[in-house]
């Protein structure tokens, strides 16, 4: 472990110190069971550890030190003769140790780190401390990787990430009981034969025993309920359910209501992923506690094998981590419907009442997808792009030209009810910037004759919520005037 700089006798900011600790303590303070506690310093001077004592209540406590014995000795005797002036109530045992002394701490006791590396907090996790709590510099070590250390023993991980001139994240996870597994990943199946191995392949290529693949046969009459029942013996990770024929919105629905991970992923499963996209998402997700983690894809052509990257909206402040809901509004407009490259908090769906509406047969995601970012208030993206979305396959709803388009009049009208219904003037903005690029899309596809009639259901349908004046200026400001321009010609024939 090497040297801080931070100096014995030095304090500290008064944003560090406020952040860190207020935390901290809270911790400490709400978790009556722990008389016991650990911290490894980091860079801090002893008033920050005079703070803590100051709130917290603690038998024991151990003071790790990564300085040299001298340094040490001068803590302890500040420690002590503060303590005798009434600056702060001293645990009834106190100690400072050097970093390679420290031995761990008998029964249940706390490990809290105060702005440490996590290379340094890593190998202090083989003493198996009932709980993690504190702060750790982003760097090679992660929060999300010391979790997956000590996510077996640990009863409550909490962990502060500073970063280099951005806000922090945080890491909040509480150990629960049963079966409950960190992500559940749902494959609806309908007749994907040819192509389910690959994407078994890749799906289950991150070994992590916290995740679970649930894949719903949705009456498939091919092999594909067969092949997964033969991986299923390999690997005690898959589930599959099988059910009668019902449209992908009542396969993903049936996987939702089984799921016990904190996170739900979804993959359509004539498509692949690369092995490490869940891993990657799942960190980014939990470092920062996020409704929604993202990464982008990649568009792969089944005739000539091409790839090509999709343009979407892997930009700032996403890739950072956003908690700004209107800036996460904007996404119903800028992000496409493309629900399997991320994966969302279970509670928040639970929470938000977000389910899929199995009436629709198809598109399915395109009301998740504006429900969820109507909804979320954090959303954090991946600059990597790890989905790899099919393309030219046969049978695909994507390919659909004729009648089967109208289908966008019912996911509307639901949408009218519940984004239309919060009664947000900026949401029923975006959702209806969504129906314009929805509809312009279809009627450049759809055959001629079904074309009036999807022309006269689309007026009917982006006057439903909103005026042409007010539609056609945000069309203006948030698509640009060639778009606004199509709008209008839409609208006046």
């Amino acid at each position: 472990m090497q040297k801080k700089n931070a100096s014995v006798s030095g304090g500290v900011g008064v944003e560090g110190r406020n952040w860190n600790m207020e935390e901290l303590e809270l911790f400490l303070a709400c978790h009556h069971g722990i008389r016991k506690a650990a911290f490894l310093v980091g860079d801090c001077g002893p008033e920050r550890i005079e703070e803590i004592f100051q709130y917290t209540d603690l038998e024991q406590c151990c003071i790790i030190c990564p300085w040299p014995s001298g340094d040490i000795g001068i803590l302890e005797e500040r420690l002590r003769n503060d303590a005798a002036r009434g600056l702060f109530h001293a645990p009834r045992s106190l100690t400072c140790v050097p970093y390679y002394q420290f031995e761990g701490m008998e029964g249940t006791w706390a490990l809290c780190p105060i702005r440490c590396g996590g290379e340094d907090i890593l190998p202090l996790l083989k003493y198996h401390p009932a709980y993690l709590s504190g702060s750790v510099e982003e760097g090679a070590v992660s929060a999300f990787r010391l979790w997956e250390e000590c996510r077996t023993f640990c009863r409550n991980v909490g962990l502060k990430t500073w970063r280099q001139g951005k806000a922090p994240l945080f890491l909040d996870w509480e150990k629960k009981g049963g079966e409950e597994k960190e992500l559940s990943v749902i494959l609806p199946v309908y007749n994907v034969a040819p192509y389910i191995e690959k994407c078994l392949k890749t799906v289950t290529e991150w070994k992590a025993d916290y995740v679970e693949f649930i894949f719903v046969s949705d009456g498939s009459k091919d092999q594909s309920a067969a092949i997964v029942k033969r991986w299923m013996k390999q690997d005690s990770r898959i589930r599959l359910i099988e059910k009668e024929n019902g449209g992908c919105a009542s396969a993903r629905q049936a996987g939702l209501e089984y799921a016990s991970g904190r996170y739900i992923g979804f993959v359509d499963p004539d498509d692949f992923i690369d092995g490490n996209m869940y891993r990657k998402l799942l960190k980014a997700a939990m470092c920062g506690s996020f409704d929604i983690s993202l990464c982008g894809y990649n568009e792969y052509y089944e005739n000539s094998g091409t790839v090509k990257p999709a343009e979407d909206s892997l930009w700032y402040p996403y890739l950072d981590g956003c908690y700004d809901s209107d800036k996460i509004k904007e996404l119903i407009t800028y992000c496409r419907v493309a629900i399997w490259r991320g994966i969302y908090r279970r509670k928040f769906l639970e929470e938000n009442d977000i389910n899929f509406h199995t009436d629709i047969r198809r598109f399915d995601d395109l009301p998740f997808k504006v429900e969820t970012f109507a909804q979320a208030k954090s959303v954090v993206m991946i600059p990597e792009y790890l989905y790899y979305y099919r393309l030219e396959r046969e049978g695909q709803d994507v390919a659909a030209d004729d009648e089967r388009l109208y289908v966008h009049f019912d996911i509307f009208r639901h949408l009218n009810r519940s984004v239309g219904g919060m009664r947000n003037q900026k949401l029923t903005d975006h959702l209806q910037m969504c129906k314009i690029q929805t509809h312009r899309y279809a009627l450049s596809k759809i055959k001629e004759e079904y074309r009036e009639e999807y022309l006269k259901r689309t007026r009917e349908d982006l006057n439903s919520l909103c005026d042409f004046r007010r539609t056609y200026k945000a069309a203006n400001m948030i698509l640009g005037s060639g778009i606004a321009e199509e709008y209008r010609k839409i609208m006046t024939g």
